[in-house]
């Protein structure tokens, strides 16, 4: 197992803010969306983050990789994972993580420096302990915001799918008045706005480095 995160004080984090429906105001009007996350690692470390994050988000726990992939489900949106474990190894764990039902986003959080061995582990962050609480939350809202805007470009894409069928069966006229195709224009009118909102800050000679700067290696030390 690895060395154990540092129990830092509750006040390290500035105290607790209050959930709310669609997720919660992170100050400055940025939303932390809500979600489940599930925290695999021993007894003692597990207890100390869903301390940290229970304020904001559910949290379920599992102590070794057999039990992380019995209580993995696609109600699980975020996965903090150990690399050493009894039983049954972080990286076989990722593995049979990834072969069910669900698409939580995966974050190894270790002491275990990076090898090029990571190169065939589909994680999507790697957080190196220690790690402290403002870090720590940081992290899984990066992880299930990129969760939401992934659900919403297949919705989008969907939507379109839809659309595109319509528009080829009858003609505009026919569309414009029937009810259902509007709501469905509608909603992939407000999905497409809110995806350009998310990307309209990023210019093409940043959005390398950003990609890079949000999906490598993050070392908090």
């Amino acid at each position: 197992m690895d060395a154990a995160v540092p129990v830092a004080p509750r006040s390290e984090f500035g105290g607790s803010v209050p959930r709310c429906d669609g997720g919660e105001r992170v100050g400055r009007g940025v939303e932390r969306p809500d979600g489940v996350v599930m925290v695999v690692d021993d007894e003692e470390l597990t207890e100390t983050v869903q301390l940290w994050l229970e304020p904001h988000w559910d949290v379920v726990l599992a102590h070794d990789g057999d039990e992380a992939v019995e209580e993995y489900g696609p109600h699980v949106d975020v996965v903090l994972l150990d690399r050493r474990m009894p039983t049954v190894s972080g990286s076989t764990a990722l593995q049979r993580i990834r072969s069910q039902d669900g698409e939580a986003r995966v974050a190894m959080m270790t002491a275990v420096e990076p090898d090029f061995d990571i190169a065939d582990m589909e994680f999507d962050m790697y957080v190196r302990k220690p790690v402290s609480q403002n870090e720590l939350v940081e992290s899984v809202t990066e992880l299930l915001r990129r969760t939401l805007y992934i659900r919403e470009v297949r919705a989008l894409f969907s939507l379109g799918a839809k659309l595109g069928a319509l528009q080829e069966q009858y003609p505009a006229d026919d569309l414009t008045e029937d009810e259902r195709y509007q709501s469905l224009r509608g909603e992939f009118e407000r999905l497409e706005s809110k995806a350009a909102d998310r990307l309209e800050h990023l210019d093409t000679d940043d959005l390398e480095e950003r990609i890079v700067e949000t999906s490598s290696t993050r070392d908090w030390r």
